[in-house]
């Protein structure tokens, strides 16, 4: 979790989003929100808001690696460093389902601040 805060610290937007992919306690690729102007890799139904690069996509793209059953936790903070609901968006939840991740832990603004989904 406290990795994850800190990726989301990277970001220069005021919502900040940060995410690690991992596979039990070994973490495989990390990433946050950013803007960028193109990403010419990824395909349009998977980029909601061109211009930005999701958290969740951003790690996706740095792993350079088969992702297949792996699990993600992707966080969100606010300016007082506080969790918020960091649920990824529809589009983010079609390419994690692409790349074959299976379980997203994302974090939410009561307790027990932690969330699970399972992507099919």
């Amino acid at each position: 979790m406290k990795q994850a805060v800190e990726e989301a610290n990277k970001s220069e937007h005021k919502q900040k989003v940060g995410a690690i992919i991992f596979d039990k306690s070994k973490i495989v690729s990390r990433g946050f929100n950013h803007p960028q102007r193109s990403v010419r890799h990824l395909k349009s139904k998977f980029q909601r808001w061109p211009g930005t690069v999701h958290a969740e996509v951003d790690a996706i793209i740095k792993a350079k690696t088969n992702l297949k059953n792996l699990s993600m936790l992707v966080v969100r903070v606010n300016s007082k460093n506080q969790l918020r609901l960091a649920r990824p968006c529809r589009w983010c939840q079609m390419y994690l389902e692409y790349v074959g991740i299976r379980k997203v832990f994302y974090s939410v603004d009561e307790i027990p601040y932690i969330n699970e989904i399972k992507i099919n």
